[in-house]
C-alpha cells in the first residue's frame, strides 16, 4: 500500500468516524426518541430450584460502583429464598442466620464498600431481622426490642448508616429506623399512626449527607412520602390524589427523590421531586408506573404498565432520563426473546441498571424464567 493511498485511506477514515461521533450526540429531541443509550442484558443466576416449575427464580434490588449486584434466589424445592451477592459473573449466597428449612433471607442494598444489608430468619420462632454482610460474615442487627419483634434493613450509605422498617410485634404498626453506630433511632411519622399491622413509616433510601426518604402516615389519608434530615420529617405531598399511598423509594446526594403517588385522576405514576416540587414521569402509555432508583446525573429507573400489558402484569421496566421515559425492552442489543424486563430497581454512576425480568402473567411468549438482571451500558 503506497503512502499516498495510506493517507486518502486514513483521511476517509476519520471523517466516516468523526461523523459517526456526531450522530451519536445527535439531541434525543432531534432524533423524536427518548436517551438513545444502547445495553447489553447479563442474566444472573439462580442458587436453586423451585417447585412450581423446576427452574428457580431471582430477584435483584441493588447494584454499586463495583457493579456488584444484591438481591435473592430460590435455593430449595421449598421456594425458601437467600440473599445474593453477584460479582463479574460469580453468584454468592450470603446464607441465612437460622430458622431451619423454611428459613430464608434477603439481601436489599449494597455500598460501595461491598457492605450488604437484608433481612433473614434468626430462629424457628421469631420474625426476620435485619442483618449485615460484611467480610464474609452475616450479623443480626436485633430490633431494639425483644423477643418476637420484626426489622428489614432497606439500605446502607458509604459510612455503614442504615435505614429500613421495625415493629414491636407481628401485630405492632412498622416504623422507619436510622441505625447508627450500633443503636437504632426511629424516624417517628408524619403525624399519624398506624392500626395493628399497618404501616406507621418505613426508610427505603439514605444518601452521603445521612437524608432519609420513605413513606410515613400523616394524621389522615393514607401513607405519603417523607425526607427526614436532621431529625426533621418532611411531607413531599403527593401528584393530586390521596387515594392511595405515596412511597419515596430512593434519592441522590443532591436530594433528588423519586417515588409513586396517586394522580388527580386516580392513576399511580411515577414522580421526581426536587427544590420543593413533585414532577409526574409519567408511563410507558399503560395506567401506572412506578420509580424505584435514582442516580448522581438524575437518571430515574422503575417500572411501568404498557398500552398491551395483560391484567396483573407490572409492565416494562423503563429507564427516565433527560425529561424523556424510555422502554429498556426496546435498548438492550442482546435481550432473548422470550424475556421481557418488568422492573428496574437501581442504577448506579455509570448507568448500570438491575432489575427482575417477568414474574407472572407475561406477555405472549415470554415464556423464560424469573431471573435478576445486569444491564451495562454499550
Amino acid at each position: 500500500m503506497n503512502s499516498a493511498y495510506r493517507a486518502g485511506l486514513a483521511l476517509a477514515l476519520g471523517l466516516l468516524l468523526g461523523l459517526l461521533a456526531a450522530l451519536s450526540f445527535v439531541p434525543a429531541s432531534a432524533l423524536g426518541q427518548g436517551p438513545q443509550r444502547a445495553y447489553s442484558y447479563v442474566e444472573i443466576g439462580v442458587f436453586g430450584t423451585a417447585s412450581a416449575d423446576g427452574r428457580g427464580t431471582g430477584a435483584a434490588w441493588d447494584v454499586n460502583s463495583a457493579e456488584q449486584v444484591v438481591g435473592a434466589s430460590t435455593t430449595n424445592v421449598f421456594g425458601a429464598g437467600r440473599a445474593f451477592r453477584w460479582d463479574a459473573g460469580r453468584l454468592d449466597n450470603l446464607g441465612v442466620i437460622g430458622g431451619g428449612t423454611f428459613a430464608a433471607s434477603a439481601a436489599y442494598g449494597i455500598n460501595d464498600a461491598g457492605d450488604v444489608v437484608g433481612q433473614s430468619h434468626v430462629n424457628a420462632t421469631d420474625p426476620p431481622h435485619a442483618v449485615l454482610h460484611r467480610n464474609g460474615v452475616l450479623t443480626d442487627l436485633g430490633t431494639g426490642f425483644g423477643s418476637g419483634s420484626f426489622s428489614r434493613a432497606w439500605e446502607i450509605n458509604d459510612v455503614g448508616e442504615i435505614v429500613g422498617e421495625r415493629s414491636r410485634r407481628q401485630s405492632s404498626p412498622v416504623r422507619a429506623f436510622l441505625l447508627r453506630n450500633g443503636r437504632f433511632r426511629d424516624l417517628g411519622t408524619l403525624g399519624g399512626v398506624g392500626g395493628s399491622f399497618g404501616t406507621s413509616s418505613v426508610a427505603y433510601g439514605i444518601n452521603a449527607r445521612r437524608q432519609i426518604v420513605g413513606a410515613a402516615q400523616p394524621p389522615s389519608g393514607p401513607l405519603h412520602a417523607f425526607l427526614w434530615e436532621r431529625g426533621a420529617m418532611r411531607d413531599l405531598g403527593t401528584l393530586g390524589g390521596d387515594d392511595e399511598a405515596t412511597e419515596a423509594r430512593d434519592l441522590n446526594d443532591a436530594a433528588q427523590v423519586v417515588g409513586s403517588s396517586p394522580t388527580t385522576a386516580g392513576l399511580t405514576h411515577a414522580f421526581l421531586w426536587e427544590s420543593g416540587a413533585m414532577r409526574d414521569l409519567g408511563t410507558l402509555g399503560g395506567n401506572s408506573s412506578h420509580a424505584y432508583g435514582i442516580n448522581v446525573d438524575g437518571d430515574v429507573v422503575g417500572g411501568s404498565r404498557t398500552a398491551n400489558s395483560p391484567a396483573n402484569n407490572a409492565g416494562h421496566a423503563f429507564l427516565w432520563a433527560k425529561g424523556r421515559m424510555v422502554d429498556l425492552n426496546a435498548v438492550v442489543t442482546n435481550l432473548p426473546g422470550n424475556v421481557a424486563l418488568e422492573v428496574a430497581q437501581a442504577i448506579n454512576g455509570d448507568g448500570s441498571i438491575v432489575g427482575t425480568t417477568c414474574t407472572g402473567f407475561c406477555e405472549p411468549g415470554k415464556t423464560a424464567p424469573t431471573r435478576a438482571f445486569l444491564l451495562v451500558p454499550n
